[in-house]
């Protein structure tokens, strides 16, 4: 259904006007009105209202169904009224998810802690929840501490150590420091020269080959 009330705007404290020239001992139910024209409080807890001198207890002694004041007894003729709306409460929570961009942030705002330990969405992936990711624990992603499987199955993408492409140029480092082994049914490529660290291992099982250009 579409939105009834007044605009959204904070703030805004305001007396509304008198309604006790209809208070006659039988009504219980009045308009709401601010200068004239209709009043929608939004709750019985956003407004003070005030019945012969004694503030009356929002829900227990009134309710308010949209622009209406309905008391739970008939104000009496020779009672006074006033009412003060108290603005529209501001709740600040948890953005929704995916409601915060980059333009919300301030510059400095994400620390290096925080892109290390929380999940956070980004261009590469998701890091510390997820395979990818940058600076990260995962199998893939740059500057990545991990690998998985020995490359057996077609498709999967493994990363290791130092590797970039930048303009169309491959760049790896000149030195094998992680043990290698070559399945059968593969190929590897090394681009060389190329220096195998003390104590790894270059293994090609038969009928696969590994080639250094």
């Amino acid at each position: 259904m579409p939105y009834l009330g007044r605009d959204l705007n904070a703030g805004n404290y305001l007396k509304l006007d008198d309604i006790s020239s209809q208070f006659n001992g039988s009504l219980t139910t009045f308009n709401l009105t601010s200068g004239g024209e209709a009043f929608f409080p939004g709750s019985a807890f956003s407004i003070l209202v005030s019945l012969g001198g004694v503030v009356q207890e929002p829900e227990a002694a009134f309710q308010i169904n949209l622009s209406q004041i309905i008391f739970a007894s008939a104000p009496q003729s020779t009672d006074d009224f006033f009412c003060i709306a108290l603005g529209v409460a501001l709740g600040v929570g948890v953005p929704a998810s995916g409601a915060v961009g980059t333009d919300q942030l301030a510059d400095g705002s994400v620390t290096a802690d925080k892109l290390a330990g929380n999940a956070l969405a980004g261009a590469a992936g998701t890091m510390a929840s997820s395979p990818v990711g940058v600076h990260t624990t995962k199998p893939v992603g740059v500057n990545t501490t991990a690998v998985i499987g020995i490359a057996s199955s077609e498709g999967a993408l493994q990363a290791h150590g130092n590797i970039a492409i930048t303009d169309g140029s491959l760049i790896i480092d000149q030195t094998v420091g992680q043990s290698i082994n070559i399945p059968s049914g593969k190929n590897g490529l090394l681009i060389g020269p190329t220096t195998v660290a003390v104590g790894v291992t270059v293994d090609v099982a038969p009928g696969s080959t590994l080639v250094v250009v």
